[in-house]
C-alpha cells in the first residue's frame, strides 16, 4: 500500500479527532497568553515574531552546537542574533506599522525588547527567561500531543495481525 495514500485516508478517518488534540494544547496555550498580555494578541504576535527572528540567525548558524548561555551577554547576543525592525514585523504579521510600533514601545517598557546600537529590535535574556518555565510546560504538552497524534495516524499492519 502507499504511505502517502495510508496516511491520507487515517487524516480523513480521524479528522475530528485530530482536531480535538490540536484544539486541546492549542486552546489552553492562547488563553494562558491571553491572560498574561491582557488580552493584547498583537502583543504576543509581536514579541513572538521578534524573537523567531533574532533566534533563527544563532540556530541556522549551527547554535545548536554552540552554548545557549552565550545568549545571556548582551554583547553576544547582539552578534549571534538577527536583530529586526519595525516595518519587517509588520510585513511579516500583516500587522499595520504603527500598531507595531506601540506594541514595541510597551514590549521595551517590560524590559522584553531592547534595541541596538543601530536601533533594531532585539529580544532581552529578561523577554526569553519570562517563558521558560510556559516553554517547558509547552514542550511537555507537545510531546503528549504527538504521542498521540502518532499513535491515531499509525498504519495498521494488516499483514501482521
Amino acid at each position: 500500500m502507499n504511505t502517502a495514500t495510508d496516511a491520507a485516508l487515517l487524516m480523513d478517518r480521524h479528522a475530528y479527532q485530530v482536531s480535538h488534540l490540536i484544539a486541546g494544547f492549542t486552546v489552553p496555550l492562547l488563553r494562558t497568553l491571553y491572560h498574561q498580555f491582557d488580552g493584547d494578541m498583537a502583543q504576543i504576535i509581536v514579541l513572538g515574531e521578534i524573537s523567531l527572528r533574532n533566534v533563527s540567525r544563532f540556530f541556522d548558524k549551527g547554535g545548536a552546537d554552540t552554548p545557549e548561555k552565550l545568549l545571556d551577554d548582551r554583547q553576544r547576543r547582539e552578534q549571534l542574533m538577527q536583530p529586526c525592525n519595525a516595518l519587517s514585523i509588520s510585513e511579516a504579521t500583516g500587522i499595520p506599522r504603527e500598531t507595531v510600533r506601540r506594541k514595541v514601545a510597551l514590549l521595551i517598557d517590560k524590559g522584553w525588547l531592547y534595541r541596538d546600537a543601530q536601533q533594531r529590535l532585539v529580544v532581552s535574556p529578561r523577554g526569553g527567561a519570562g517563558f521558560s518555565r510556559r516553554n517547558a510546560q509547552a514542550t511537555h504538552d507537545i510531546l503528549k500531543l504527538a504521542g498521540r497524534l502518532s499513535a491515531l495516524l499509525r498504519p495498521v499492519d494488516t499483514e501482521h495481525d
